[in-house]
């Protein structure tokens, strides 16, 4: 933390101390889901510690929120989803016409790997959809309301993105648990 910074309205070091705690606390949960998001421990590392530096900055807010954790995931997840629409509107821009060759996902033999290279094929907001409720376990109405949407286009694009996923996939029953 930079010399002198101090959170938005900040009476006294009490809330720097709160602050460098729960960031302490903390981190580790957001890199998790961070990294989920992202699919590469930079990305991760970055979101992480702007996710961290919005608290930081809204501290006195953050600090008053019923479940601090809860709303560091919302400014996280809210963060990655502004973030890859800026960066997939770049580079629709600058996109090439000439195709992009894919690599089979079915040749790889590690499944997390897989399904990592495959999550970055969805869109932001449908991958945040993915990690958050299939990785993270949480409800369709917590999705909902972290992404500020409706239930119903949670369970519609979860269901949307779990076809597209298991289509490119291939063979399904390579990776069925079985329940």
């Amino acid at each position: 933390m930079p010399a002198g910074a101090e959170p938005e309205g900040a009476a006294d070091d009490g809330s720097v101390a709160a602050f460098e705690a729960y960031a302490r606390d903390g981190q580790r949960r957001l890199y998790r889901t961070a990294y989920l998001l992202c699919g590469n421990v930079e990305g991760a590392k970055d979101l992480t510690q702007t996710t961290l530096a919005k608290l930081f900055q809204h501290w006195r807010r953050a600090s008053r929120a019923d479940n601090l954790d809860a709303y560091a995931k919302t400014v996280l997840v809210r963060t990655y989803v502004a973030e890859r629409r800026r960066s997939v509107r770049d580079l629709l821009a600058h996109r090439s016409n000439a195709p992009r060759p894919q690599a089979d996902p079915a040749d790889r033999t590690d499944l997390r790997v897989t399904l990592l290279a495959l999550l970055d094929e969805l869109p932001p907001r449908a991958r945040a959809m993915v990690v958050l409720r299939y990785w993270d376990d949480l409800s369709v109405e917590s999705v909902a309301s972290l992404l500020r949407c409706s239930e119903s286009t949670v369970k519609s694009q979860c269901s949307r993105s779990l076809v597209r996923l298991r289509a490119r996939m291939g063979d399904g029953r390579l990776y069925s648990t079985g329940s």
